[in-house]
Formats: C-alpha cells, structure tokens, sequence
C-alpha cells in the first residue's frame, strides 16, 4: 500500500530537470551586457491557446531577473506596432526573414532596436502547450524557445529550448505555471 501511495505521489508530480533541451551562446555574447530590452509577442504557432497568458509569462520572468534597466513588455509593444506600421512592417520582415531563412537580419534589427531605444531583442516561441499521454501518463507539456538578439549587430548571442512535462492524475496541471518553470530554466543559462 504504501509503495502504491509513494508511486501516485511521484506520478502528481514530475518534471524534467536534466537540463535545457538545447542552448547555444554566441562567442560574441561574453562582452554583450544590454541594459535594456524588448519582448518581441511570442510566436504561438501551432498552439493559439498560449497566445494570451504566454506574453505576460515571458516578460515578467525578465522582469523579475532585475537585469535590465528598462523592458519593453510585450503588451506595450504591441501597442507600439498598432501604432506605427513602419514599425510593425519592420518586425514583420525581420521576424519572417528569421523563421523561413534562419538569418537575423542586421539592418532590421537595428531598425527595430532603434526605433524602441533598446539594445537587445528577446523572441521565444512556444514549442509545445498541450495535455496529452506520454507511454501510460497523461501529461501536461509547455515548451519554449528562446532568441537572445543584439540590436545592434542583429547576432543571436544566445538561443535555447526547454520543456517541462508533469504528469497528473485527476488535476491537469497548469501550463502558465509549468512555462514559468521552463523560463526559470532557460533565463538562468541566458549571458547578461
């Protein structure tokens, strides 16, 4: 009985920390230390349903850092890209030239940087948001992935993916709890 109650116990709660999926760092990212930075709305791709709670998630865990002496949130910024269609133009092409051809656009970026006063870019992407089985479990799963930009040069100083997957039993977990698990992960690899 109680090695049935300790394996239940173990199955409410399960979470992958063996380390990030993926992370690279630029060699140019050990002398870049940007005071402040912009958070580009993520990109929800194939999961619309993170779209609302995803943006808040992802600027206040670089809110709560204390690194950066200003952040643009992604809510403000999408206030700034309703308002200027330079602007939204410009981060359309640069995030389009990103996601089809893999390249930071220099001039673009710079564009962008400029215009919001920054130095540095933040873009994460939800690679997974869902409930769902993993071999006999029902799980929930939030995933992300992360671009570090430099405004200046437009070179991705630092990149990383992560998931987080917790098992449950009656209680789905919450996946704006799990995703901030993932960014705690992923921002305590992030250069600064």
């Amino acid at each position: 009985m109680k090695k049935l109650f300790f394996l239940f116990c173990m199955g409410l709660f399960v979470c992958g920390c063996a380390g990030l999926k993926y992370s690279y760092v630029s060699p140019e990212a050990q002398n870049f230390h940007p005071q402040t930075i912009a958070v580009l709305p993520v990109m929800v791709g194939d999961y619309p349903s993170a779209s609302n709670t995803i943006d808040n998630v992802v600027s206040q865990a670089l809110v709560n850092t204390g690194w950066f002496a200003n952040i643009i949130d992604a809510l403000s910024l999408k206030n700034q890209l309703s308002a200027s269609q330079a602007l939204s133009n410009d981060m359309t092409n640069y995030i389009q030239k990103l996601n089809t051809l893999g390249v930071s656009d220099k001039e673009l970026a710079q564009k962008i940087a400029d215009t919001l006063n920054v130095d540095a870019l933040f873009l994460a992407s939800v690679t997974s948001w869902e409930y769902g089985r993993q071999e006999e479990d029902k799980v929930g799963k939030a995933g992300l992935g992360v671009k570090l930009i430099c405004g200046k040069s437009g070179i991705i100083m630092w990149k990383a993916n992560h998931e987080e997957v917790e098992s449950y039993w009656l209680i789905k977990p919450d996946l704006a709890k799990l995703s901030e698990e993932v960014l705690k992960s992923l921002l305590a690899e992030m250069p600064h």
